[in-house]
């Protein structure tokens, strides 16, 4: 298989390959709304999503709305459905989940983690089991696990895959140079040789951040 890469005129690349990139996004933006249905039908009964929290779908339609590297705050929902690592590049060692399994389908947010803010997030205590009520005093029982020795994907989607978490934070475009995305990705943006697509992110830097909204 050959992979083409289109070279833009110079001077032109930063706005033209931006914008077809964006409105080729934007198309899509009217099929989102299936994949959102579960989180709407329950997000008005979550305490922590008052006055209101938003789904990956809407996350996606506020990103591509905003101007190239602006960020719009907001209470994000998704339930996590994959995750991955960064081994290079920009991106450090960041880890990430995601609101689906194949992180690189419009639609999709990805919630970037600092790895310590994970660790953080990981040994957080829960509360397990009812609560005790003695003489008029309220003991509540918690449970304190520790992080992950190791922590990588696998340790990290142990212990999240499956969860439902609000995060909040600034939702953005984050570009990523990759020849696989869909829609199909475009011309690097940068005027580079690469191409790529956009992912929608909310970075993590504190564990305060997110909260499991599946615990009782």
């Amino acid at each position: 298989m050959i992979l083409a890469a289109i070279v833009p005129l110079p001077g032109f690349a930063a706005v033209a390959e931006d914008a077809v990139s964006t409105a080729q996004l934007s198309a899509h933006l009217p099929d989102l709304d299936d994949a959102d249905l579960p989180l709407k039908a329950v997000r008005a009964a979550l305490p922590d999503c008052e006055p209101g929290c938003i789904t990956p779908g809407e996350a996606t339609a506020m990103a591509l709305s905003a101007a190239e590297g602006e960020a719009q705050p907001g209470r994000f929902l998704l339930d996590i459905r994959g995750g991955g690592q960064s081994f290079q590049g920009e991106l450090g060692t960041m880890m990430f989940v995601n609101s689906r399994q194949d992180y690189a389908t419009l639609g999709t947010l990805t919630i970037a983690f600092e790895p310590e803010a994970l660790q953080a997030l990981l040994r957080r205590a829960q509360v397990c089991g009812a609560a005790d009520v003695v003489e008029g005093q309220i003991t509540v029982k918690a449970c304190y696990t520790d992080g992950p020795p190791d922590l990588n994907m696998f340790t990290m989607m142990q212990r999240l895959n499956g969860r439902r978490i609000i995060v909040e934070g600034d939702v953005r475009r984050q570009w990523i140079d990759s020849p696989i995305g869909s829609p199909s990705p475009v011309a690097n943006k940068r005027g580079e040789h690469e191409v790529g697509y956009y992912q929608v992110w909310v970075h993590v830097t504190e564990a305060a951040q997110v909260t499991f909204a599946d615990e009782g």
